[in-house]
């Protein structure tokens, strides 16, 4: 830290420092305009509204007693887990759930995006994660120490600056975000239009499934597919993790907001791979999750290995890739439809066998891989570009957060810098 730079208490520039009221909120089962917060939404200094639950606006009203939050809001989770950030970038009736802390910067003296980096920052981070437990508890930081926290107080002119940039960075990864959902909202349309909807048909033949085009097919699910389940080597073997294939557990797949599988917490080594019942599965493989939060899918945007928690499904034509992918993906949420949100508790090889699909014949199946494959082009360039950025971020914010490395001293695309942070 650099020595002429102040450290102060977060609460002495902060205009509002408010816990969550610690009581469950009860929730209604439709949505409504009112947001309740979970610490599953706060990640990586942005929140993630894809999946909240709701609220009438009672119960809104009655948990906002304390503050509403408001855009350029921070949050901080207090427990389970500790010290996940979030930058409070819209307007919306949200509110916080358990174990959340909410500030608000004074303006005069604390940019409210230089807030959330510095609390990203190691400096912020090592005071927060002193409060882990030993094991025997849950790791959590009270309310008071939550008001102490130091953060460094440079002069507000280089907030902005550093506001600007990283904050330029971080709007063109939601832009890359946003852009990879609506490309993924149409792909899935086009698939449901024709292979769900049956919009462009005419000719109909009664099945055990209903009525379905007189070319169309009712067949099981590894018709178009070889499935591989993973394995893991040994934990205890140093030498058969860190290595060069990337490995994916159902944590990897259920935490992925994007079409393909981005990044994993761990890789193996090709001895690991050699030495354990873990196999490859080429690129264009929909991986689906047998444990944990069971039935959620991606795709592999290169080859990779998985662990016993996940299915490999393998289509036996790589033109029809995509189909498979979105094929398994809107069966699987029709079935949660139906079931009001569960579809199994484990996934293993005859549930998957035993899948019946509606199955076009193979060259429309070809002919709609074709339409769509700009579209998941487009979604996986989009992905590699977010991981660039985020490396960037994460290179630069610890080092402007600390002065190690000083505005002037780096050098970002003009277009990426943004006017508002």
């Amino acid at each position: 830290m650099r020595t002429d730079w102040q450290v102060v208490e977060v609460k002495k520039v902060c205009d509002l420092v408010v816990d969550c009221i610690n009581n469950t909120a009860p929730t209604v089962d439709e949505q409504t305009p009112y947001k309740m917060l979970r610490t599953s939404n706060i990640g990586d200094g942005r929140l993630d509204l894809s999946d909240v639950k709701y609220v009438s606006e009672e119960t809104y009203e009655e948990w906002t007693r304390r503050a509403e939050v408001k855009q350029g809001d921070v949050l901080l989770t207090r427990e389970a887990p500790l010290g996940d950030v979030a930058y409070v970038n819209q307007e919306d009736t949200i509110f916080l759930g358990q174990r959340i802390m909410q500030y608000r910067a004074n303006p005069d003296v604390l940019n409210p995006r230089f807030l959330s980096y510095a609390f990203l920052s190691p400096f912020v981070q090592a005071q927060i994660h002193k409060y882990k437990g030993s094991g025997s508890t849950v790791d959590h930081i009270r309310v008071p120490e939550c008001e102490k926290i130091e953060i460094p107080l440079p002069n507000i002119e280089y907030q902005n600056k550093v506001a600007k940039i990283l904050g330029s960075l971080d709007k063109k990864i939601d832009k890359n975000r946003q852009m990879n959902q609506t490309l993924e909202n149409l792909a899935q349309a086009i698939f449901e239009g024709h292979f769900v909807e049956f919009e462009p048909y005419n000719d109909f033949k009664e099945t055990e499934k209903g009525p379905i085009p007189s070319e169309f097919e009712v067949a099981n699910l590894p018709a178009l597919m070889n499935i591989v389940l993973g394995g893991t080597p040994k934990s205890d073997v140093d030498e058969y993790y860190g290595g060069d294939i990337t490995w994916a557990k159902a944590k990897d797949v259920s935490q992925e907001t994007e079409a393909f599988i981005s990044s994993t917490e761990k890789s193996i080594t090709e001895t690991g791979l050699e030495e354990s019942s873990a196999e490859l599965v080429p690129e264009g493989t929909t991986v689906i999750t047998a444990r944990g939060t069971v039935g959620e899918t991606a795709l592999t945007p290169y080859e990779m290995a998985t662990n016993q928690t996940c299915y490999g499904l393998v289509p036996e034509n790589n033109q029809e890739k995509y189909f498979l992918y979105f094929l398994v993906k809107t069966h699987i949420e029709r079935l949660r439809s139906r079931t009001h949100g569960t579809v199994f508790d484990t996934i293993n090889m005859n549930t998957l066998r035993e899948q019946e699909i509606i199955l076009p014949p193979k060259k429309e199946r070809v002919q709609f891989n074709e339409s769509i494959e700009p579209i998941m082009e487009l979604i996986v360039n989009n992905q590699r570009e977010i991981e660039t950025l985020e490396e960037l971020r994460d290179t630069l914010l610890p080092k402007l957060m600390s002065g190690d490395l000083m505005i002037n001293d780096i050098n970002v695309e003009e277009n990426l810098l943004v006017s508002e942070v």
